[in-house]
């Protein structure tokens, strides 16, 4: 009988199963224990100083840290177009009023003794890049500082 062989060139990416040895060695093979699962990155709380105290008011969100500082969050103003900014000073009295093209203003009364710095960033690519600096502006009873 005669045999038939087949013409096409084998492809070297996968052998056949008449390429393969009839009992592989070991060293070629995956050894028989089975992998452990890889460990899960443990979740650690936050320390307390790290951990706000969060309250809400309406939409205007406050956050608290430890030290004394806090962060107030005012979400009416969110999304709306500004038609103006304007800081007011005079002795003892002090305000910002951020006017919205919707004809509302959030309108921001400051006690005496500051200072106030003011700066305009672009946070377009996720960090801050600072694009003004104004000078700074003391108010009438407060010490400036350098």
């Amino acid at each position: 009988m005669a045999v038939t062989e087949n013409k096409r060139s084998v492809s070297l990416a996968q052998p056949s199963a008449h390429t393969q040895p009839a009992n592989p060695s070991p060293a070629k093979h995956r050894s028989p224990k089975p992998r452990s699962p890889k460990p899960q990155a443990k979740r650690t709380t936050l320390p307390a100083s790290l951990r706000p105290v969060i309250t809400k008011r309406g939409r205007t969100t406050i956050r608290r840290y430890e030290g004394g500082r806090s962060f107030h969050r005012f979400e009416e103003a969110k999304g709306k177009a500004i038609d103006y900014i304007e800081f007011f000073t005079s002795d003892g009295y002090h305000n910002i009023d951020i006017a919205f093209d919707d004809k509302t203003a959030v309108h921001f009364v400051i006690e005496p003794s500051f200072t106030l710095d003011t700066e305009y960033a672009d946070w377009k690519t996720g960090n801050w890049r600072l694009l003004k600096r104004w000078p700074l502006i003391p108010s009438a009873s407060g010490i400036r500082r350098k």
